[in-house]
């Protein structure tokens, strides 16, 4: 595998475009069941042509820009036009028709009321005053006027956002230096090799897309499929169609997307698919449970796939993208024991790594007095290596709380054993509940294991008690469409987690199919959903 060249970011993009001139590039799957191939030379070759009318517009070197279509075909072509101009683009995220309307646009004005980028390409006719596809315009949503003259660092080869899993999201400026770094270290990581190919269904404004089913392809010649994100939504199967027709090799998936599969494939969906093409499955973007790889690995092993066929993955925007690489197969992997700190008392399932850090990565799990955690106890995550982001765009206040000394805070808590990293969950989503530390992505998966509970559409939060003065646990879950006992559901999740959590202060409340808020990337954003339940009286229908 040739190493990425220092320089720009598109310099090494255009180098391998010709040296691959004629191997695919990208196949995309439309969700009318139509699709698109390109090259690497005819990729190119369209995006030059839209490089030349964007350069019409006379935006100066470094501005930032923002993508804002629906159509992954359209955002691959639009982000290499501004790449090819030495403009800063920003993939962001449009509305669908699954997404709560009211969030989405309370979000996306946020993160334009501070980015004021320079000009906004975008389809998506809500948020603006005209359409304009192939050609910027000025976006003026919501007061949020653009500004002509904004610039971002004169290294920087992209802005990414944080998921906005506990928050607004902020933009991450990654520079050329810091993720040409990253794909060449990842890409040895990973062995990754011009003879693979990746499928995917993630959405590229989120960093596990966009780097290791964008970038990291686009980088090293490899073939991308890409399904929209909401056709595998739909039907999931599509996804281990795509692996068995194109002998896709690689995937990267959020931890919910295995339960999800595993759960939601039919058999008449799946007949005659060949899996044992995979050689590896990135398990991603939140906690890793034991659980959800098994079911995956049960439920798809007759049709080929390989027991190992899990590695592990610890990523973030702000480190460009990947810290950690490992493999189901390694000792390290389990972790039975569990961590030493009392309130992260291990479950009655192995602990599963995330893996070792990368070459150039440290990692260091530090206490909240600052000191260096012992093996097995349980602190912050911080990080420090070559691929570290600049900086959050126009939030110089947010960057300097966030990294000190050069390392970055992370809010992930976690531990280390045997070389591998464990993460238990974030620093600021612990409940502490009659002076118990609960963990909500611990009670989320124990309701998502609930019969007639959709996997990843489970919520939960804490919530003042007046009358106690203590913290209350509220879980808010979606049934699917079978659920016809609501009462009996509602029963069934509270016992289970009195068993699980001894907790007895809590509230349990089935919502709405689509009533959920969920980030960009894929993830429960559980303060929205928090406040969305706060002011229920106005916006929530219950079920129960």
């Amino acid at each position: 595998m040739t190493p990425a060249r220092s320089g720009r970011l598109f310099d090494a993009l255009a180098t391998t475009a010709v040296r691959c001139a004629s191997r695919p590039a990208f196949t995309f799957l439309r969700e009318d069941g139509g699709e698109k191939g390109y090259t690497f030379a005819a990729l190119f070759e369209c995006a030059r042509a839209i490089a030349d009318e964007l350069a019409r517009h006379r935006l100066p070197r470094h501005a930032p820009v923002g993508i804002l279509v629906g159509s992954q075909e359209v955002q691959v072509l639009h982000y290499l036009a501004a790449l090819s101009l030495g403009l800063a683009p920003a993939i962001l995220t449009p509305p669908n028709r699954r997404m709560n309307r009211a969030y989405y646009v309370q979000t996306m004005d946020a993160v334009l009321a501070y980015c004021r980028f320079a000009a906004v390409i975008t389809d998506v006719g809500e948020l603006a005053p005209a359409v304009a596809t192939l050609a910027p315009f000025t976006l003026r949503a919501s007061g949020a006027a653009p500004d002509r003259s904004a610039r971002a660092p004169s290294n920087s080869a992209f802005v990414q956002f944080s998921s906005g899993t506990t928050g607004v999201k902020r933009g991450v400026v990654i520079s050329d230096e810091a993720v040409l770094s990253q794909l060449d270290t990842y890409a040895r990581a990973i062995r990754l090799a011009a003879e693979d190919c990746i499928a995917s269904w993630l959405p590229l404004y989120h960093d596990m897309g966009f780097i290791a089913c964008l970038n990291l392809p686009l980088t090293y010649g490899v073939h991308t499929v890409m399904m929209p994100p909401l056709a595998w939504v739909a039907d999931p199967a599509i996804y281990l169609r795509a692996v068995h027709r194109f002998r896709a090799t690689l995937g990267w998936n959020p931890n919910f997307a295995y339960a999800f599969m595993a759960e939601r494939v039919h058999q008449r969906d799946v007949q005659g698919i060949d899996l044992g093409s995979l050689r590896g499955l990135v398990n991603c973007s939140e906690p890793v449970t034991l659980a959800s790889q098994r079911r995956f690995v049960d439920r798809f092993a007759p049709l080929g796939l390989a027991p190992n066929v899990f590695w592990g993955c610890y990523a973030m925007a702000e480190t460009t993208f990947a810290l950690t690489h490992g493999c189901s197969d390694e000792p390290a992997y389990l972790d039975r024991d569990g961590p030493t700190s009392a309130a992260f008392s291990p479950g009655p399932a192995p602990s599963v790594s995330v893996g070792r850090p990368i070459a150039g990565v440290e990692l260091r799990v530090v206490a909240a007095d600052g000191r260096r955690c012992a093996e097995r106890e349980v602190g912050e995550i911080t990080v420090r290596s070559p691929f570290a982001f600049s900086g959050y765009y126009n939030d110089p206040e947010q960057t300097r709380l966030a990294v000190r000394d050069g390392w970055y805070s992370t809010g992930d808590l976690g531990y280390e054993t045997a070389g591998g990293l464990f993460v238990c969950g974030r620093k600021k989503d612990v409940v502490i509940v009659a002076g118990a530390n609960v963990h909500p992505q611990d009670v989320e998966e124990v309701v998502s294991g609930v019969a007639h509970i959709k996997p990843g559409r489970v919520v939960a939060f804490a919530a003042f008690d007046e009358a106690l003065q203590t913290e209350r646990l509220v879980v808010l879950a979606e049934p699917d469409e079978s659920c016809n006992a609501c009462a009996q559901l509602l029963s069934e999740i509270r016992q289970r987690l009195q068993a699980a959590f001894s907790v007895t202060n809590l509230e349990v409340d089935l919502v709405p199919p689509g009533w959920l808020v969920k980030s960009s990337a894929g993830k429960i954003a559980r303060r929205a959903n928090r406040e969305q339940w706060l002011n229920r009286n106005e916006s929530r229908v219950p079920l129960a």
